[in-house]
C-alpha cells in the first residue's frame, strides 16, 4: 500500500483517539477503511470504484454490515478532504443507504427472572449468581463489567461510575440486595491479590492469577448459569431485560437512556416495541377470548 495512504490512515487514527472512542471500535473502523484502500488501491475514489467495492460488499455481508462501513468510509474521506483540503469528491456521502430494521430484541418476563433467583441457592455457585446479580440489577455492558475498578464504587451511597462507550461516564444505582456480595466479593479479592503480589485497580478479577477477569470468563459465567437451568442466557439478555423490566413497571424512557448510556433516545425506544409485544403474548395467554379462537 502506498505511504501516502498509511500517511492518512494514521492521521485519521489520531483524529479518533482524540475524540476518546474505545480502541476496539477504532481498530474495527481503521480495519474497514483498510480493507476499501486495499481494494481500491488509491484514495483518488472514483464512483466506479465505489460502486466496485460496494457490490462486493452485498454479496458477503448483511445490510447493516454494508451500512456500517459505507457511513465508516464516508466519514474518513470527509476528514482526510477537510482536513488535508483535498479537491476529491465524497462519493461515499451520496450513497443513499437505509438502514435496516433491528432485529427484535429478545428478554426475559419478569417471572422468568424471579424463577431463576428461587433456583439459585441449590445450582448456581456464588460467583454466577454474582455475576447474573450485577449484570440484571445494573443493565451495564459486560465490557464495562470487566473494566471496573476499586475506586468506581460507592458502597455507602450504593452507585457505581461506569465508563462508557466513548469513554462517556454515567452514574448507575444498584440494589441494597447486592451489599453482601459485593463486600464478601470484595474481601476474597483482597487475599486473592495479596496471594499473587498484583497491585491493579480492577474490580473483578480472574481467582487462579489475580489478573483482571476477561469477558470470555464473564460470559461463561452467565452461559453457564442458564444451561443448568435450562435456559439460554446471555449478557445482553440482562441488560435488555433490566431496561424492559424499568419501563413495564414506571421508569421514564428518558432516564432509561441515561441509565444505560445511549447517545440517542431512539436506541432505547426500541424497548418501548418490547414491552408492547410482550403485553400482546400476555393477553395472548391468558385472555378467554383468545384462548377460544386459538
Amino acid at each position: 500500500m502506498e505511504l501516502e495512504i498509511e500517511y492518512y490512515i494514521e492521521k485519521y487514527n489520531d483524529e479518533l483517539l482524540s475524540k476518546g472512542l474505545a480502541l476496539s471500535t477504532i481498530e474495527n473502523y481503521i480495519g474497514i477503511i483498510r480493507e476499501f484502500l486495499v481494494f481500491s488501491k488509491t484514495v483518488l475514489v472514483t464512483k466506479e470504484i465505489k460502486e466496485g467495492y460496494l457490490s462486493k460488499q452485498i454479496k458477503k455481508v448483511e445490510k447493516r454490515t454494508l451500512y456500517k462501513k459505507n457511513n465508516v468510509i464516508k466519514k474518513f474521506y470527509e476528514y482526510i478532504i477537510s482536513e488535508f483540503n483535498l479537491e476529491i469528491d465524497n462519493f461515499f456521502d451520496s450513497e443513499k443507504m437505509k438502514l435496516p430494521p433491528q432485529k427484535n430484541v429478545k428478554v426475559l418476563y419478569q417471572k422468568e427472572i424471579e424463577d431463576i433467583y428461587n433456583e439459585f441457592g441449590n445450582k448456581i455457585n456464588s460467583l454466577e449468581m454474582l455475576f447474573f446479580d450485577v449484570l440484571y440489577c445494573t443493565g451495564i455492558r459486560l465490557s464495562e463489567l470487566v473494566n471496573l475498578e476499586v475506586l468506581n464504587f460507592d458502597f455507602e451511597n450504593r452507585f457505581i461510575l461506569i465508563s462508557g462507550k466513548g469513554n462517556k461516564e454515567r452514574i448507575v444505582p444498584y440494589s441494597k440486595s447486592l451489599d453482601k456480595q459485593f463486600y464478601m466479593y470484595f474481601r476474597v479479592r483482597k487475599a486473592i491479590m495479596e496471594f499473587f503480589d498484583q497491585s491493579h485497580s480492577y474490580y473483578f478479577i480472574d481467582f487462579n492469577s489475580g489478573r483482571q477477569i476477561s469477558k470470555k470468563f464473564v460470559y461463561h459465567q452467565i452461559v453457564s448459569t442458564g444451561n443448568k437451568i435450562g435456559r439460554k442466557l446471555n449478557p445482553h439478555l440482562l441488560r435488555h431485560s433490566y431496561a424492559t423490566h424499568l419501563l413495564e413497571n414506571g421508569c421514564d424512557l428518558r432516564y432509561i437512556q441515561e441509565l444505560l448510556g445511549h447517545s440517542s433516545i431512539q436506541t432505547t425506544q426500541r424497548y418501548t416495541k418490547v414491552q408492547i409485544e410482550q403485553k400482546k403474548k400476555t393477553i395472548k395467554l391468558f385472555h378467554p377470548r383468545e384462548q377460544k379462537l386459538s
